[in-house]
């Protein structure tokens, strides 16, 4: 039932069981067929702004445009040009081949420092917000560290990393437009940083480990294993160490080597940092390792329920045994520290570790295990304390059989 208004033509209460409303009635210019407008509900709007509304609407009728159909453009605009940073994030993960380790990255630091900010449209997200937040995450972590400052100030790299994050989502959306409008007016609101220059180069950590301190890692890792030792070092995180100082490879990469991976005269590192699988031959301590490692399970280093063993505290409990400060990075860089001292490469050195340079020359020359096996041994030998001058070439590595190649 509808009920005409005494002032403006083309409005209406329409009765309903749960409610009256305001309804404009009337013709599209151009067509004949009645269109219906509902403006909202008698009990909230007044009677003076419904007519209001309703001379509004009944202009854009004899126009010729339906108000229904330009209502719900609005609507659409408002819902993609209102993108949030939590749609945002989903959408700009889905469109990349990323990555497990890199997504899971992505997810939680965002989550961590911008958990607040998720429902949050990125047209809303200003240059200012930005530039607190940067200062707030340093802060922040500055507060709560208990650990010693390293290369750079505490926070720092978190912040950085945080804001690189974010600005990779806001360009993804710098250029996109609806209905002529555009996502980002005021285009990326990290680029804040870089205009105040608040954002300083982060130092490259340089710390390795001195013969001094090779020498007590190997020590204690070797005291790990002994029958009647009681301390906090696991055999397996031990072995875990040791692997890492003696093929510079990086934490995770060690962490999920599998079986499948193995063979008997290498090993596959496949989930890499540049996403190119990387083989390694197996040095006689090597095979040693994955001998006694040798359990019912997928994982070289096997945890509970067929997942990998947490390293998290490897070394972290093999460094406070030996009383000294380092991280399993700087155990990469003790590995490229003692192929240098015994004359190798910088680029040999480069492709033991994995490096992409970017080089094109670098796409031609073909990585073999073979090509590592003597960096290896000298790195092995060092550690085991077997270090003598002349280990080459009077003392060639063992051969391999041409398949090895």
């Amino acid at each position: 039932m509808f009920v005409a208004d005494t002032q403006v033509k083309g409005l209406f209460q329409k009765k309903g069981v749960t409610g009256d409303k305001w309804v404009v009635k009337a013709k599209q210019r151009g067509i004949n067929k009645p269109v219906t407008v509902t403006l909202g509900r008698v009990d909230v709007i007044q009677v003076r702004d419904a007519r209001r509304l309703a001379r509004e609407k009944l202009a854009i009728l004899a126009q010729g445009i339906n108000p229904n159909t330009q209502d719900k453009k609005a609507r659409a605009t408002d819902q993609y040009l209102g993108i949030t940073l939590e749609q945002a994030l989903s959408e700009y993960l889905s469109l990349r081949q990323l990555k497990p380790s890199t997504l899971t990255s992505y997810r939680q630091v965002v989550a961590r420092s911008f958990a607040d900010w998720l429902n949050k449209p990125l047209r809303e997200i200003s240059r200012r917000d930005v530039l607190s937040r940067y200062q707030g995450i340093q802060n922040g972590i500055a507060k709560r560290a208990i650990q010693p400052e390293k290369a750079n100030a505490r926070g720092l790299a978190e912040a950085q990393k945080a804001m690189r994050y974010l600005s990779a989502i806001m360009n993804s959306y710098a250029n996109d437009t609806y209905q002529g409008k555009s996502v980002l007016p005021d285009g990326n609101p990290v680029r804040v940083l870089k205009d105040k220059r608040v954002r300083s180069q982060l130092k490259p950590r340089r710390t390795f480990l001195d013969t001094s301190a090779r020498s007590t890692i190997f020590d204690v890792i070797a005291l790990a294993h002994h029958p009647s030792y009681r301390g906090k070092i696991k055999p397996q995180h031990a072995d875990f160490v040791y692997l890492l100082l003696i093929t510079g490879m990086r934490f995770k990469e060690a962490r999920l080597l599998r079986w499948q991976n193995i063979d008997s005269w290498s090993y596959t590192i496949t989930d890499t940092k540049n996403s190119v699988d990387h083989v390694l031959p197996i040095t006689p301590s090597v095979k040693q390792l994955f001998e006694r490692n040798r359990f019912d399970s997928d994982w070289l280093f096997a945890g509970l329920e067929g997942k990998p063993l947490s390293m998290s505290s490897a070394v972290a409990n093999v460094a406070e045994e030996a009383k000294l400060n380092f991280t399993a990075h700087d155990l990469r860089r003790t590995a490229a520290t003692i192929a240098s001292e015994h004359g190798f490469t910088r680029d040999q050195i480069g492709r033991l570790l994995n490096h992409s340079d970017g080089n094109v020359t670098d796409g031609y020359i073909q990585k073999t295990a073979s090509a590592f096996l003597p960096i290896l041994e000298v790195i092995e030998r060092h550690i085991l304390g077997q270090d003598i001058e002349d280990a080459y070439p009077e003392d060639p590595p063992m051969e391999l059989p041409s398949s090895f190649d």
